[in-house]
């Protein structure tokens, strides 16, 4: 029972997944904008967070169920980066998921979607991607394949502590990014002085 694999479809709540708002034509940034939007173009350190350059855009024609809640998780469906994080609101604009992402709503009290995320991250299922991915120029992966996706599911602590460790992992990683380049910066500035 400890280590049983469902598929995602299995572990869904009633919203289940959806497709980001798929927009006629170019998504153009508006400075006074209602509502944010999340592209590809704003996974930032390694897929791992969204940037803070996200477009702001007008409220029309935007129905309130594209909106985004805290625990969502955005999945890149376009592309060779198949990634998925997990979606936290960073103030009261209401966010929403271009159409190049399929937004997945776990039912939480069978699935951590900080859990899923990760798992959706790993070996196993990224080659479960690659052997499902469609089209040639541009790959992407269908709803079928998202719906379909083999997850391992320990007990929701277990799934907890999983993800607990695996944020702080990727925190770490930035952080030792940040050190490596505040020390070139800093030697670079100090050869430069010697000169």
């Amino acid at each position: 029972m400890k280590n049983k694999v469902v598929e995602l479809k299995a572990i869904l709540n009633e919203e289940g997944l959806s497709s980001g708002y798929s927009f006629r034509g170019k998504i153009r940034q508006i400075s006074n904008g209602e509502i944010r939007v999340i592209q590809l173009k704003d996974f930032i350190d390694e897929y791992a967070a969204i940037g803070n350059e996200c477009y702001l855009i007008s409220a029309d024609k935007i129905k309130p169920k594209y909106y985004l809640e805290n625990g969502d998780i955005l999945f890149i469906a376009k592309g060779t980066n198949n990634y998925a994080l997990v979606f936290t609101a960073i103030d009261d604009i209401p966010t929403i998921a271009s159409s190049a992402l399929f937004v997945i709503k776990v039912n939480k009290e069978v699935a951590d979607p900080h859990y899923v995320a990760w798992y959706i991250n790993q070996n196993p299922v990224q080659n479960y991607l690659k052997t499902n991915e469609t089209g040639t120029y541009v790959t992407s992966i269908n709803k079928a394949t998202v719906v379909h996706i083999p997850i391992k599911l320990p007990s929701l602590d277990l799934q907890k502590q999983i993800a607990r460790l695996a944020q702080l992992h990727i925190k770490e990683k930035q952080l030792t990014a940040k050190i490596t380049n505040l020390k070139e910066s800093l030697i670079t500035n100090q050869l430069l002085n010697t000169l």
